[in-house]
């Protein structure tokens, strides 16, 4: 059994062996009940030399980031949450990229199929499961756990192998390079305020000022959740929220007398929470789309999953590949329209789609 590799000096060698290996699997094992941001536990690496474990507890695996730049192609399965740990620990994303879970969408396998299932369907090999709720932050790790660990990896290049064969076959390839670009893309991991009202839904039914507040409150918890590090309701729930939003506190002191404030956060946090409620606009300056649609946006909303069913069945694909149900929900509302616009997807969609957005854009306003 291959053991944890924990020191510099090995780090620094196992740095070399990335850096000129023809490809890198990659997969990371992480802890975030307690944490804002998600505490990297292991890291495993296929290299075609064989499989090495790596202990991000008891090592800076900064130099890691920079080896993870070397021309070898690394795979990784489902890697987003992968992805944005080694950019959060190492400041780099690796690259070049292929993402096993990515490609099998793109081949007409479920769009969120997990690595063991499509082990199983490509390579007739039955992965255990048996430990999947290890804490991976402690530690020793059994045996039996870094034989699980390493399994998420050994597989990698064989995958690799038949799916891009698969996208060859199919013309698909070039399809695969716009969806890596955009995993690929340090934006994708960098917080948005614009995601919140997309996130809580409950800003929609509320008056502008309720609005203003609720927003100024959910990047308010952003901000204290990112420097206490700790999960957004440990800060304050939603519901507390919503309710500070529809009726302010005329004072910090009265914070604590709503439901769902226990007396460690009125304590710690009432006098920000009152002063990020003063300094609220009087108006909201977000977009808040509304739960439900006008009659003209669900006849375009209609339209827009007719076609997309359509075409996704035409193709053999996942329709939520081509749009997912909440952007089309939110294209009919007068939201962005560039996911279908561009790359693929707008060649998929062809001349009934681009009549479709363009009707969204000039006609459609907000229910």
């Amino acid at each position: 059994m291959s053991a944890i590799l924990k020191d510099p000096g090995a780090l620094e060698a196992l740095c070399e062996r990335v850096a000129t290996a023809e490809f890198v699997g990659l997969d990371t094992e992480f802890v975030r009940e307690r944490t804002y941001y998600a505490e990297l536990a292991l890291i495993q690496l296929a290299l075609p030399d064989g499989l090495v474990l790596l202990d991000p507890l008891a090592v800076d695996i900064t130099p890691l980031g920079d080896a993870l730049q070397g021309p070898g192609l690394k795979i990784v399965h489902a890697g987003r949450q992968d992805l944005e740990l080694i950019l959060q620990e190492t400041g780099r994303l690796p690259t070049p990229l292929f993402d096993t879970q990515v490609a099998a969408a793109l081949l007409g396998f479920e769009e969120q199929i997990g690595y063991g299932g499509l082990v199983e369907k490509l390579l007739e090999v039955r992965l255990p499961k048996d430990a999947t709720r290890t804490n991976w932050a402690s530690r020793p790790l059994t045996d039996h756990q870094l034989r699980y660990a390493l399994d998420d990896v050994r597989y990698l290049k064989p995958l690799h192998e038949r799916l891009i064969e698969a996208l060859a076959r199919h013309g698909r390839h070039a399809w695969l390079e716009e969806e890596i670009a955009a995993l690929s893309d340090v934006n994708l991991y960098r917080f948005d305020p614009a995601q919140l009202t997309r996130r809580y839904r409950q800003g929609s039914t509320m008056p502008s000022p309720a609005q203003a507040r609720f927003s100024a409150l959910l990047l308010w918890r952003e901000d204290a959740a990112r420097a206490a590090n700790l999960p957004r309701g440990w800060i304050l729930p939603d519901a507390v929220l919503v309710d500070l939003a529809h009726r302010p506190p005329a004072h910090p002191g009265e914070i604590s007398e709503r439901r769902g404030v226990d007396e460690r956060a009125a304590r710690k946090w009432s006098a920000a929470v009152y002063a990020a409620l003063q300094e609220a606009p009087a108006e909201s300056s977000h977009t808040w789309l509304p739960a439900t649609l006008s009659t003209e946006q669900t006849e375009i909303y209609d339209a827009l999953v007719a076609l997309i069913d359509a075409r996704a069945q035409a193709l053999g694909i996942g329709a939520s590949l081509l749009g997912a149900r909440r952007t089309l929900k939110e294209i009919a509302q007068g939201g962005p329209t560039e996911s279908l616009e561009t790359g693929w997807r707008a060649e998929v969609l062809g001349a009934e789609g681009r009549e479709l957005l363009e009707r969204a854009r000039r006609h459609v306003k907000p229910a």
